[in-house]
């Protein structure tokens, strides 16, 4: 308000990957003033999909659950250039760095890292700027590289259970596929009854785009 004071005419201009609902997002910008809008949907490819570890979610023990999370964590990770793993937690984080680091020597020793809020600047930036540079297989974190970062290329975004929350769900998966004619591909792994039905219903809120539920 203070700089349309100052320049009269001014243009003002509000962008979101997944706000809704627009119309009424557009008033917290122009307040009664007219405002065009312009909605681009989503064109790109999307390879999204809700995945267990075991075939069995009832009838297995929290150590074959625990293996199978891991071996399945390994061949996603193989299986692409740069992985993106969002945990909901900062100790999730470091435990599966740690796990797998401990599981699969050979696989991953200066290649992967964590990443998160507790973690100094320093650090972090240093995981980014190797991320962008191409040298880092795989890269663990909580919510801090969901927005507002360059990460370079990813190929593949996995999600640790539930995001809570569609565009949440949509921000992460986002990562991944950025460069043109790209897919935007992303797993969702459930470990759980609860969240297997969670994470369905969210998955196709999704493809649906129905960002608020």
């Amino acid at each position: 308000e203070r700089l349309s004071k100052l320049s009269k005419g001014m243009c003002r201009v509000g962008l979101s990957a997944t706000i809704e609902p627009i119309e009424e997002i557009a008033k917290y910008l122009v307040g009664d003033r007219d405002c065009k809008i312009a909605k681009v949907e989503l064109m790109k490819k999307v390879d999204l999909k809700v995945v267990s570890p075991v075939p069995d979610l009832i009838n297995v023990t929290q150590e074959d659950l625990q293996e199978n999370l891991y071996g399945m964590l390994d061949g996603l990770i193989q299986k692409h250039k740069t992985t993106l793993i969002f945990t909901n937690t900062r100790a999730g984080t470091e435990r599966i760095v740690h796990h797998l680091k401990e599981i699969f020597p050979k696989n991953y020793t200066e290649n992967i890292g964590a990443h998160h809020g507790s973690l100094s600047k320093e650090h972090r930036m240093n995981i980014e700027n190797r991320l962008k540079k191409g040298e880092l297989k795989c890269v663990v974190c909580s919510t801090s590289l969901e927005l507002g970062i360059d990460i370079g290329y990813i190929d593949l975004v996995v999600c640790l259970g539930s995001p809570k929350g569609v565009a949440r769900f949509l921000q992460r998966v986002g990562r991944s596929g950025h460069q043109m004619h790209e897919t935007i591909k992303g797993r969702i792994v459930v470990m759980n009854r609860d969240d297997l039905v969670e994470c369905g219903v969210l998955l196709k809120n999704a493809i649906d785009k129905k960002y608020k539920l």
